[in-house]
């Protein structure tokens, strides 16, 4: 089978994850694949495995703008060249291209459905461009394909995003005291923090926001969040204005998300809205204490109280209160954190999510014969 994974970008965060991640397995269940995209920091990772990778000029929002409909030829060659059985988009860009190319070509095409998308947009209504089957990464995610575009039923497959457990499994309690000290946390400090994009969908000014009441009540703990982003530059005023400077700190991350949450006591994600939560799930799996905001997927990962807590979002005052009650309780949060992991053990293998992905490609060139 030769498949080829189009998005927009490569990436660190969750579409890139997913993408990448997703072709490696392909590639080591046997199956010929390719990625075709705008490129990104995730480029090496593909490298490395040697999966190829082809660089498309299509980092862009605009559907249907230049970079789209200029590529529209380098793709329909692209696939011709393969030559290639099937397409599987990622993005929205990534969609309205492969659809146009495989109008052309013939080929299938398939794609993956992240999050939450203004369905009221005209362009959405007239061009859908889901394909032939979509996979939605949650069960809310799922709702809404269908109850906000009316996608048919038998074309929406439910597949949990997998994560590579053995990264995260083996963590242990020890900290590297080396890598603390580079990013200014204290050694001996109860450590709270935060991976993913700087932007506002994470809600990120709103867990700055619960510190400040939090270390009113804990002046040893500290927070570490851990990502790049538009929002980066709000957030370090936002920790200037409320006197945090030795309090909240921020890295950039790269080498590998693992090292980061292996420094985490509380890992918290106070996301507006979300797909599923790529960061939580490593968490879970690392055996984290986790807190997230009762959104979305996320309210499908945790059952609060057992392998973790919900908060509602946009509530400061809450999520100040989960911290603090998890930073004050540790039988607590080592009770959150042991379920927590047994629960990514058992549901959130990378081998299922491909093994279920390659039988929706079955599914789809089968139905062609």
């Amino acid at each position: 089978m030769k498949i080829l994974l189009l998005t927009t970008h490569l990436n660190i965060g969750g579409v890139g994850v997913y993408t990448v991640n997703l072709a490696r397995h392909l590639k080591k269940e046997g199956l010929d694949v390719t990625v075709a995209s705008g490129g990104g920091e995730l480029e090496r990772v593909l490298s490395e495995d040697g999966v190829p990778h082809v660089a498309l000029d299509i980092r862009t929002k605009v559907e249907f703008g230049v970079k789209v409909w200029k590529a529209v030829p380098a793709l329909v060659k692209l696939i011709a060249s393969g030559p290639f059985q099937l397409l599987h988009a990622q993005t929205r860009v990534a969609q309205v291209l492969g659809c146009l190319a495989g109008k052309i070509t013939g080929v299938p095409l398939v794609s993956t459905c992240h999050g939450f998308f203004k369905h009221r947009r005209l362009s959405r209504r007239i061009f859908p461009c889901w394909g032939e089957r979509v996979i939605a990464i949650s069960k809310s995610v799922r709702g809404h394909l269908l109850e906000d575009f009316s996608v048919p039923p038998g074309r929406v497959t439910m597949i949990y995003n997998g994560i590579e457990l053995e990264r995260y499994v083996f963590l242990g309690p020890g900290k590297d005291h080396g890598l603390m000290r580079e990013i200014g946390l204290s050694t001996g400090a109860t450590v709270a923090g935060a991976v993913g994009r700087l932007s506002s969908v994470k809600g990120f000014k709103y867990l700055i926001s619960a510190f400040k009441d939090v270390v009113s009540r804990r002046p040893g703990i500290q927070l570490l969040l851990v990502g790049e982003g538009p929002e980066e530059d709000a957030l370090h005023r936002q920790v200037r204005e409320l006197g945090l400077e030795n309090k909240v700190f921020f890295t950039p991350g790269g080498g590998g998300m693992e090292k980061y949450l292996s420094l985490l006591d509380i890992f918290c994600l106070p996301s507006l809205h979300e797909g599923l939560g790529l960061s939580l799930m490593e968490a879970m799996a690392a055996a984290r204490a986790c807190i997230a905001s009762n959104v979305g997927g996320l309210s499908e990962l945790i059952t609060s109280g057992v392998d973790g807590i919900l908060v509602p979002p946009k509530d400061a005052e809450a999520l100040s209160a989960a911290i603090s009650r998890l930073a004050e309780d540790t039988r607590l949060r080592q009770e959150l954190a042991k379920n927590a992991r047994k629960k990514a053990a058992m549901s959130f293998s990378i081998e299922e999510s491909v093994a279920r992905t390659i039988e929706v490609y079955e599914q789809v060139l089968g139905s062609r014969l």
